[in-house]
């Protein structure tokens, strides 16, 4: 009796401590493609599927963007240093064969690191066809103070009662 109640427990362990897979698919108009995100893992995959073929976008190709990144940051390619794996935010399919893909990530520059976000076109075969950067803000450097807030100085005026 208290083998099977054992068996039962280990399972129902295993499997409560099993991580939660989180897969999101996007389908073409033509339901031939699709775009698949996996957010389970550290950072977001995305696979174009067709048929049996299976890309992943964004990984061996990620240097495909440093040339939009050249021309938004006003730098030479040669400046550019690694883009950080991108996190999904957005997708949508412009037609049967284009798809359009936001995501966020970072670059190096130099000894700074610089936030993105970016939309991307590509194919259905995976090719980036063209992408958009934008630019974000980065955030105050800790060594530099800012300007304490004056208060401003009110006239105190006598109440006549």
């Amino acid at each position: 009796m208290k083998t099977p109640s054992l068996i039962f427990l280990l399972t129902a362990g295993l499997l409560l401590s099993a991580p939660a897979v989180e897969i999101l698919q996007v389908p073409s108009p033509d339901n031939t493609s699709s775009l698949m995100i996996d957010k389970s893992g550290r950072r977001d995959v995305l696979q174009l599927r067709s048929g049996v073929k299976v890309v992943r976008l964004l990984y061996d190709d990620i240097d495909s963007l440093k040339p939009y990144l050249a021309r938004a940051y006003e730098v030479p390619v040669t400046k550019l240093e690694k883009i950080t794996l991108p996190t999904y935010k957005s997708a949508k399919w412009l037609s049967p064969t284009e798809l359009q893909i936001e995501c966020s990530s970072a670059v190096g520059i130099g000894d700074d690191e610089r936030d993105f976000n970016f939309t991307a076109v590509v194919d259905n075969s995976g090719k980036l066809v063209s992408a958009t950067i934008a630019k974000i803000a980065p955030p105050p450097k800790a060594g530099t103070k800012s300007k304490p807030a004056t208060k401003s100085k009110s006239k105190k005026t006598k109440r006549e009662d």
